[in-house]
């Protein structure tokens, strides 16, 4: 026998009131008359027998009574049956989340991890409900809450690595939702998996309740050496008309040992292009360059494989390439001024992706055939043309054309035209003195985003001597301002296509950019924001999610072939979940038809197998260090839960009250009876 709050054994010492009340004298007097006490003598009146104890059945009751009053308070309970339960299992809610997420591919970390997952399953009590959990970058209910062990196994048997990365939040709040919501007196999750640190970033915001428990399951190897091929790069040539590709390949050793002689293969098309041999220092990472090779058709998809390892999923790297598309523009130039496009055109003729085929034409020839096929059209410091009148060079712009006003002392803009321009231009502002700066700078839009980030483009260093003033309307977006506020980039979107003015030229007649390192690729960034350039990505990550119709320019039913073989209808949206090589084509379509293609990589984040610390991770989840039993290993001992539930199930302590107070009501009908045979109680 035990208490659950033996203090209130304390009251017991009440006892002694019933046998203070048996030992002191209550004496009934009865007054008579008498004439005179002259006669009588005075004795002192003294009662032996209220000395004495006369009715010892009605004290025990009394005692009795008080006593378990006093026990049923202190909440009693069979410890034996209490270790009984808890040795049994008791009633338990687990929740075995197992992490399967492509660093799990390393060695034999999946095998012990499923094994782990049987072990937690199979210690499951006869009352004891389990809920199967895998989870990577995302966590799914495997199997529901079930005591059917043979078909949590079964789940177990079944699950397989997918390329996915790692991260603890989602699958942990699963966790927590599914216990929150457990009515058994025991809650509790196994956490299997390697603890790649890269899974926790400490944000996550993830508390489990009190009375919760958190076992981490850990199968990371202490010296896991991997070779992994996080990205590769390209460099493009031209050659005999033909476009020519360097693949260059990335290579990182995660170990703490040097390796020499990693064969690094190139396949394009599935035929083997070359063999390069690699040599990595400890923790860190070399780059191998393959021979050229013709970029011949539309889509070419190429593989870069590096030596072998545990985990061969981050050995082999995919991608796609395509010829270059060049960007075609149109440079509208002032007849007088022959050198007005020179800094313009050196410009656009750096840099290979994308390529820009520019084409410079004084504002007198300017037909409206030269709009044709055009992304860009720019109008460096030249009045309106003539042949973009008429709605001409409106409708260029709602087509999707983008252009680019650079202002100055010959640019002329007519009323029936004010719609294109984000504005309207006044007088020329003379700083030659001292010469104006850009100030502010709008680091949000895409044409100044590049310029964001610290020593990546000195404004400051650019001198303006001369500029028009421009009034934007309430449409308008400024992109930028001079040192005084006045408008230097605006912006105004025309149907689907976009107008970008500059306040200034885009030679040296009104300031010295064109001579600063930051011209070019702000030139660069202006011209592909406005032609809607968007660089074809040649690989993806597993978990990005790519829009068919959008990557196919069509909106129709696309047969997606996954790398595993499944097919796949989609007109939206499609989750990349598997790495390799995805195929695109229209439904219905021949097999031979040449689809689109979209290569897929694991995350370069799951090639790092350096684990966290469990205890870290319980401890940032629970509040606690290391995770609190909640069912004793031994018959001996249980804890505070177990005792608990023990009492509550057992409820002595309504027995003891209620006999308790029968024993009172018995006393009082006792005493009365007793009390009206005798002068004294």
């Amino acid at each position: 026998m035990a208490f659950l709050t033996p203090l209130f054994l304390l009251a017991g010492a009440t006892i002694a009131l019933p046998i203070f009340v048996h030992l002191i004298q209550r004496e009934r007097k009865r007054v008579i008359q008498f004439p005179s006490l002259m006669f009588v003598q005075r004795i002192p009146y003294q009662s032996v027998r209220r000395r004495r104890i006369r009715h010892w059945a009605l004290l025990l009751m009394r005692c009795a009574a008080l006593l378990m009053i006093v026990a049923a308070f202190a909440r009693p309970f069979l410890r034996r049956a209490a270790v009984i339960a808890a040795a049994a299992g008791g009633s338990r809610e687990l929740v075995v989340l197992l992490d399967h997420s492509a660093s799990m591919g390393f060695g034999d970390h999946w095998q012990r991890a499923r094994d782990a997952a049987h072990a937690a399953i199979g210690s499951l009590g006869a009352n004891d409900r389990a809920t199967f959990v895998l989870f990577s970058r995302n966590a799914e209910e495997n199997m529901r809450a079930t005591t059917d062990r043979a078909r949590l196994n079964a789940a177990v048997d079944s699950a397989k690595v997918d390329a996915d990365s790692t991260r603890y939040g989602p699958a942990l709040k699963l966790a927590e939702s599914i216990l929150s919501r457990s009515q058994a007196r025991r809650r509790e999750a196994v956490l299997i998996s390697d603890f790649q640190r890269a899974g926790w970033s400490g944000s996550e915001d993830v508390h489990f309740g009190e009375g919760y428990t958190l076992t981490p399951v850990s199968v990371a190897s202490p010296a896991a050496n991997n070779i992994a091929i996080p990205s590769v790069t390209f460099g493009r040539t031209s050659f005999s008309g033909q476009e020519r590709l360097t693949v260059s390949a990335g290579i990182a050793n995660k170990g703490n040992a040097p390796v020499s002689d990693v064969p690094v293969t190139l396949e394009v098309e599935g035929h083997q292009i070359q063999t390069q041999q690699a040599k990595i220092g400890a923790n860190s990472t070399a780059s191998v360059s393959f021979t050229q090779f013709t970029v011949d058709r539309p889509i070419v998809k190429g593989t870069v494989r590096a030596g072998t390892d545990p985990m061969p999923a981050d050995n082999v790297f995919h991608f796609t390439v395509s010829p270059s598309a060049p960007v075609s523009l149109l440079v509208v130039t002032n007849p007088d001024s022959r050198d007005s496009a020179l800094y313009l055109s050196q410009a656009l003729a750096v840099g290979t992706t994308p390529v820009f085929q520019t084409d410079v034409v004084p504002v007198t020839r300017v037909t409206p055939a030269n709009f044709e096929k055009r992304a860009v059209v720019i109008l460096n410091d030249v009045s309106f043309p003539s042949a973009a009148a008429g709605g001409t060079l409106k409708k260029f712009v709602e087509g999707g054309g983008g252009l680019l006003v650079a202002a100055g002392d010959h640019t002329s803009w007519p009323q029936s035209e004010a719609e294109l321009l984000p504005g309207t231009l006044g007088p020329s502002v003379d700083r030659t003195a001292r010469g104006a700066t850009l100030g502010f700078r709008d680091y949000s839009h895409a044409v100044f985003e590049l310029f964001k980030a610290p020593r990546s483009g000195d404004f400051s260093a650019a001198r303006i001597y001369r500029y028009r003033t421009l009034m934007t309307g309430p449409n308008d977006r400024v992109l930028a301002r001079f040192d005084d506020g006045a408008v230097a980039v605006a912006e105004r979107k025309v149907g689907a296509g976009r107008v970008i003015a500059l306040t200034a030229t885009l030679d040296d007649s009104y300031s010295d950019l064109p001579l600063k390192p930051v011209y070019v690729p702000l030139v660069h960034q202006l011209v592909k924001y406005l032609g809607q350039f968007e660089s074809p990505r040649s690989w993806m990550t597993v978990g990005q999610v790519v829009d068919v119709s959008a990557l196919t320019k069509a909106r129709a039913n696309w047969l997606v072939v996954t790398p595993s073989g499944k097919r796949v209808t989609s007109t939206g949206p499609l989750e990349l979940d598997e790495q390799g090589i995805y195929e695109v084509r229209p439904a219905g379509a021949s097999e031979s038809a040449p689809p689109r293609a979209i290569a897929v990589n694991i995350d370069p984040a799951e090639s790092d197998l350096t684990s966290i610390d469990p205890a870290e991770l319980v401890a940032a989840v629970t509040g606690r260090a290391t995770p609190t039993a909640t069912a004793s290993a031994s018959p001996t001992e249980t804890s505070q839960a177990d005792v608990k539930d023990a009492e509550k199930r057992q409820a002595l302590w309504w027995y003891l009250l209620l006999t308790g107070l029968l024993l009172l009501a018995v006393e009082t009908v006792v005493s009365n009876r007793l009390s009206q045979g005798e002068r004294f109680l």
